[in-house]
């Protein structure tokens, strides 16, 4: 008779089977893994890193993308400036700040979409590939060796 295993993650199952043909048999019901890998230890748990805070994240993002924040403070003081200069009834001036401001927005996301256009933009024509400078040669020929 077949032995039985029980495992706390498996239920209990028989080992036994009936082989027609001369081949190893496929049991649906049967949870026990082989001889093989049940040798290999099980892999130890990840260590998870601790949640990146808001300072955090807001340091590592400036310092990534410093142009955006410059961007954002420069679009934030072309409207607040346009804004002032509507409430003291300077039409010219409040015109005038709010074309920047629109300019500086305009400016803003299209430095956003180059970072975003620079971080996808990879040199890898063909992965796998293999790369000459990876492979020894250095960039040189064989006719240039030194002596």
């Amino acid at each position: 008779m077949g032995a039985t295993h029980s495992t706390p993650f498996t239920s209990t199952a028989s080992c036994e089977s009936s082989n027609d043909g001369g081949g190893p048999s496929y049991e649906p019901d049967s949870n026990i893994p082989s001889a093989a890998a049940s040798s290999v230890p099980p892999a130890p748990m990840p260590v998870l890193a601790r949640p990146e805070t808001f300072e955090e994240k807001l340091y590592r993002k400036f310092k990534a993308e410093p142009l955006i924040p410059i961007g954002c403070l420069t679009t934030a003081y072309f409207l607040g400036s346009g804004i002032k200069s509507f409430y003291n009834r300077d039409p010219v001036k409040s015109q005038s700040m709010m074309r920047l401001r629109v300019g500086s927005q305009f400016a803003t996301l299209m430095i956003f979409i180059g970072y975003a256009g620079i971080n996808a933009f990879t040199l890898d024509f063909a992965p796998g590939m293999a790369v000459p400078s990876e492979q020894g040669y250095g960039g040189k020929s064989g006719d240039d060796k030194e002596e």
